[in-house]
């Protein structure tokens, strides 16, 4: 029986984790598979496919659809389940979801030690293009070193604010107006992300926001306006971000970052997280 969800209970989270935690002792792997249905562009799409025999859940796909131009498509199937081609089965349903939206791009998640990840891969023909690092915060010896001389100011974003993080969302990330629209509302509607802004002399120079899950905080969607980079804004950003947390009494906190930007994962090196594990991205048209 396959199960195919749009937005998840505590049980539904509850099984996934269970299947989770079993695959990654089995592989050896570290990484946590992203359940935040909320940043997803549109919430009608059903995202979460499950595989059951006897009641148990032994397979599943997860998507991560922030935009309407690809799909993150991850996956778990319990060791004595696999080569029975469930992942194949979920995933002809999860592309046909997809094909509703014009979705036309999957990208395959893997974690680059995971063999039987990449064989399953191998049969649908996808691209490497990009390994990505999660990071996580690992400096908890010092106090966080912003001090009030700081440049940037940190406030948590409110409604009121709409149109210009969009416009600064097109700025950073290039992202088309209905996306960057689409991922903030989402973060205002949702009761488990905070969307940050950076202001130096009362100008909107830079954005974050965090997601939180099980005592957890994932850091994302960080960045500087074109024009103001190059001054360490973005560093005060990530410690203001980071206190601001601790502040809350959260530690456990992590954030994400792409291979080819250099820049960047030297920031988050020097503001005291460290690589726990890497993905492979995998490109594959649908349409």
């Amino acid at each position: 029986m396959i199960k195919k969800l749009s937005e998840l209970s505590e049980e539904i989270i509850k099984e996934i984790r269970e299947v989770e935690l079993i695959c990654k002792n089995h592989d050896m792997l570290n990484g946590n598979i992203f359940l935040d249905t909320s940043i997803n562009f549109n919430p009608e799409i059903k995202t979460l496919f499950l595989l059951y025999e006897d009641s148990r859940l032994v397979s599943f796909i997860s998507m991560f659809i922030p935009t309407s131009e690809e799909a993150e498509i991850s996956a778990y199937t319990l060791p004595e389940y696999r080569r029975r081609g469930y992942f194949k089965s979920l995933l002809g349903e999860a592309i046909e979801e997809i094909k509703k939206y014009n979705i036309s791009e999957i990208i395959f998640v893997c974690e680059t030690q995971s063999i039987d990840g990449k064989e399953a891969i191998a049969t649908q023909n996808a691209e490497i293009v990009f390994t990505e690092y999660f990071l996580r915060y690992k400096d908890y010896s010092n106090d966080i070193r912003i001090l009030n001389e700081s440049q940037v100011k940190l406030y948590r974003a409110e409604q009121k604010n709409l149109e210009e993080l969009i416009s600064l969302s097109q700025e950073i990330f290039n992202d088309e107006y209905d996306d960057a629209k689409s991922m903030i509302d989402r973060s205002f509607e949702a009761n488990n992300r905070v969307q940050y802004i950076a202001l130096v002399d009362e100008k909107l120079v830079g954005m974050g926001s965090v997601s939180f899950e099980n005592e957890e905080a994932s850091i994302f969607g960080l960045g500087i306006s074109p024009q103001y980079q190059g001054k360490g804004f973005g560093r005060e950003l990530l410690m203001l971000i980071l206190k601001d947390l601790k502040k809350e009494g959260i530690e456990n906190i992590t954030i994400e970052v792409d291979s080819s930007n250099k820049n960047a994962f030297k920031l988050y090196r020097g503001c005291g997280f460290e690589v726990e594990t890497s993905f492979d991205y995998y490109r594959k048209s649908v349409i």
